[in-house]
């Protein structure tokens, strides 16, 4: 029988970038599997965003790649649950997808943040998610269509710029919202476009003049053709830090007016830290979460993921479930004062 890239790496001690999982699966269980973990025949991947967007760009690269380290190399399907900005499919894993193993999803950091509003629409705990762990971090952007006039950062302050978004939940909406409260940009928000695809297309059409919520990630992958053509630019970036492939492009955190506006929107762009974060039902049995959590994390170090990862521009920089738990323990311990803060601004902005 031909050796599966995770024992051929367990048997050799190879180092590399999938250092981070050896001490996960290369021990006496080997391969994805417990000695009392039914085999999963079908496995059902949740994207939170439509098709052709970046989650589920990420989702469908995980999909075409982690049935190899899963035993019996179950069918791979992904189902696209993109309503609300992501809270649908959070509430959808919370809720009501099987607890057997057979179903996980991508979150949006922003859904994360719902729960921190109170909001009516998080119909979830984020701590009792089964997390499985998450392919990469990523900054934002806002790009705008070549055609819109608009030449820089400096315009969102002095004149009205109609900014495409999916729904209140997303980074689309919440965080030209922001800028607009906080640093006095005049962003008029339009929501209820499916996705990235949907948002550029509708630029090309005159409808917007441009979108923010959209990633660096996405910029290379999903935008690549727009970019190429010269119908689409990046004008700002936003995050904890700068993307450095784009060293040249302003940070919005750096228009920052005071300490307590720079913690704000610190607590916006944590959303971003947590990149691509992927999580199972609660309750879902640990013997199953240990074949997934395994299974991905062979996945994140497959030679051929990684190849693929490279010829779609898709950033890979993984970490397992436990740095994935921190990371949503560190964003859950955010002071209530800047939460609230935040908070009031979307809810001005919804009334």
């Amino acid at each position: 029988m031909t050796a599966t890239f995770t024992q051929r790496l367990c048997r050799t001690g190879r180092r590399s970038v999938a250092a981070f999982v050896a001490s996960t699966f290369c021990g006496p269980v080997g391969l994805a599997q417990t000695a009392s973990a039914p085999r999963i025949s079908k496995l059902t991947l949740g994207a939170s965003s439509a098709v052709g967007g970046s989650y589920d760009a990420y989702v469908r690269l995980l999909g075409r790649h982690i049935a190899r380290h899963i035993p019996g190399s179950p069918t791979v399907v992904v189902q696209n649950v993109p309503a609300g900005g992501g809270l649908a499919l959070a509430n959808l894993i919370f809720n009501t997808a099987p607890k057997d193993g057979s179903y996980f999803g991508v979150l949006h950091g922003t859904t994360m943040q719902e729960e921190l509003y109170q909001s009516s629409g998080a119909r979830f705990e984020a701590k009792r998610f089964s997390w499985i762990g998450n392919m990469m971090s990523d900054a934002d952007t806002c790009v705008v269509s070549t055609s819109s006039g608009i030449k820089s950062v400096e315009d969102f302050f002095t004149r009205e710029v109609v900014m495409g978004a999916t729904g209140a939940g997303a980074q689309s909406y919440s965080f030209p919202i922001v800028y607009n409260e906080i640093l006095g940009t005049k962003l008029k928000v339009i929501a209820g476009y499916s996705g990235t695809p949907d948002r550029i297309l509708a630029m090309e059409r005159g409808e917007l003049h441009g979108a923010c919520g959209i990633t660096t990630t996405s910029y290379r992958s999903v935008l690549e053709q727009p970019v190429k053509q010269g119908k689409v630019v990046m004008i700002a970036q936003a995050g904890s830090r700068k993307d450095p492939e784009f060293p040249e492009v302003p940070n919005i955190l750096d228009r920052a007016k005071s300490t307590e506006d720079r913690q704000a929107l610190s607590f916006l762009f944590s959303a971003l830290d947590l990149g691509r974060p992927f999580a199972a039902p609660p309750e879902t049995p640990i013997e199953q979460l240990t074949v997934l959590r395994r299974a991905f994390d062979a996945t994140m170090v497959d030679p051929e993921m990684l190849d693929e990862a490279s010829r779609l521009k898709i950033r890979i920089a993984p970490s397992n479930s436990e740095a994935t738990r921190q990371k949503i323990d560190r964003l859950l311990a955010t002071p209530s004062a800047v939460v609230q803060r935040i908070r009031t601004i979307l809810e001005r902005a919804a009334k």
